[in-house]
């Protein structure tokens, strides 16, 4: 008998088949969600962008819907070095209107620096920033900018370069978490011309071509270069005194120097910073000297009487005579009339006492760095070379809490004086021992947003830039 077999087929997936499907599956669903994420940052990226920019735009009217007067910058921005800052394009008191690479400096906008014919800006309202803002799930922060603008096209009637003035927002986005790397910015650009300003208001070129305008110079508690430009250094901590007996470029002694640009503030609404600081904490100023509570530049009395160029002191002469000096002129700067040095000062350990400050205003002449031939100016009034000044009342400020602030105008013999070029112009302080009582020192703050000490210079021949 023939049996036959059945033969039971048994179809159906190996493990292999199950993982090769499983993979192809998982692939396929990653492309899909990653495809669903870049979509999501892209739509993410796509609305921020979009609300920075009308962020950007509301900002833009606001400021063109000031006053021209308001419309000034409050403080200058500080410089960066991160290309994706768009403070990387500020320069001293420029800031560069092309972003990439940054060029068309146009110098900014800012309270306290000259007018075209004579005086200073004053009454600006605008806050530079970084100012934070949040929309929604947007956040990031607003920089604002006001430059001075020359209309090319207008000509011999409009002779100065402070036409119109051009305003910049910037608006950086903070970087998401669902991100990596740091976003860049957006800006708006737009034009301000004051409707009740024109040629006519401009001043009018004297004969020889120049209107007598200002130049501001700012004491700063930097070193000046042997050449070329001196570059700002931040103050971040208390230091010993920078003796300023020598010549520029001297590691030991060099002058500080008197930049063309303002203290920047790198936090306009937070008046803590930057801080206060001592620029001479050194011992031998102690025990006389409250070093818990002593800031800026404690100047000390000379060891006789009188206004000495040169201190006749033997402990520490570096510390009663105080100069600064420009860096050297590209071009000759000419000296057209009145100089006037604002200063910020209170008193030692808020001790009320009288004294006199000594001014020197000065030409300075290096041939070497070992070498300094000065020309110091003489005072019209006294033909001697300083200028007394006394405090109102005959007091320093003794408050713990401010700064007096007081304003020496120096009416020197015969001018106009130029300074060649690769000269300095320089301006030096000293104590009066007679009539300072005690016959210690005062207190001297610069180099800070909110004590701006500066030089004004009369002059028909502006340093263009910042």
């Amino acid at each position: 008998m023939i049996m036959s077999r059945r033969i039971i087929r048994q179809d159906g997936f190996t493990i292999i088949e199950v993982l090769v499907s499983t993979l192809i599956l998982s692939i396929g669903a990653l492309t899909t969600f990653g495809l669903l994420s870049t979509a999501t940052k892209n739509s993410q990226r796509a609305k921020a962008t979009q609300v920075a920019l009308d962020r950007a735009q509301q900002e833009i009217e606001t400021l063109r819907s000031l006053p021209n007067k308001q419309l000034a910058m409050t403080a200058t921005p500080e410089a960066e070095t991160n290309p994706l800052s768009p403070n990387y394009r500020v320069s001293g008191g420029s800031f560069a209107l092309i972003r990439q690479p940054p060029s068309s400096p146009a110098t900014m906008v800012v309270n306290g620096t000259p007018l075209y014919g004579g005086g200073f800006v004053a009454g600006g309202v605008v806050n530079p920033g970084p100012t934070a803002f949040s929309s929604g799930d947007v956040s990031g922060r607003i920089y604002r900018y006001v430059v001075w603008r020359d209309d090319s096209g207008c000509g011999a009637s409009c002779p100065g370069t402070q036409d119109f003035k051009q305003i910049v927002v910037v608006v950086k986005l903070n970087t998401p978490g669902n991100q990596a790397g740091e976003r860049g910015y957006v800006e708006v650009q737009s034009d301000f011309v004051d409707p009740t300003d024109g040629p006519q208001a401009d001043p009018l070129p004297a004969s020889d071509g120049k209107v007598v305008t200002a130049q501001q110079f700012f004491l700063s508690d930097t070193p000046c270069a042997s050449s070329g430009t001196t570059a700002r250094q931040p103050i971040t901590a208390d230091h010993p005194l920078h003796s300023t007996l020598g010549t520029c470029g001297e590691a030991s002694s060099a002058p500080d120097t008197l930049l063309r640009s303002g203290p920047p503030d790198p936090e306009p609404d937070d008046e803590s910073v930057p801080g206060f600081y001592d620029y001479s904490n050194d011992s031998y100023l102690e025990p006389e000297i409250n070093s818990d509570k002593d800031l800026g530049l404690q100047l000390r009395t000379d060891d006789i009487e009188g206004c000495h160029w040169k201190p006749l002191g033997v402990t520490a002469p570096q510390s009663q005579v105080h100069r600064w000096v420009t860096d050297p002129m590209k071009v000759p700067f000419t000296l057209t009339g009145k100089v006037t040095l604002e200063i910020y000062s209170r008193s030692i350990n808020e001790a009320k006492h009288g004294g006199t400050l000594c001014v020197y205003l000065y030409k300075r002449h290096e041939p070497s760095t070992s070498v300094a031939e000065d020309a110091i100016l003489l005072n019209k009034a006294t033909s001697q070379p300083f200028f007394p000044f006394v405090p109102p009342a005959n007091s320093w400020p003794w408050s713990s809490t401010s700064w007096g602030t007081f304003r020496v105008t120096m009416d020197f013999i015969s001018p106009p004086y130029t300074i060649p070029v690769g000269d300095r112009l320089g301006v030096g302080i000293s104590l009066e021992r007679k009539t300072t009582s005690p016959a210690e020192a005062v207190q001297i703050m610069y180099d800070h947003p909110r004590y701006p000490a500066r030089l004004e210079v009369d002059t028909n021949s502006p340093i263009e830039g910042g």
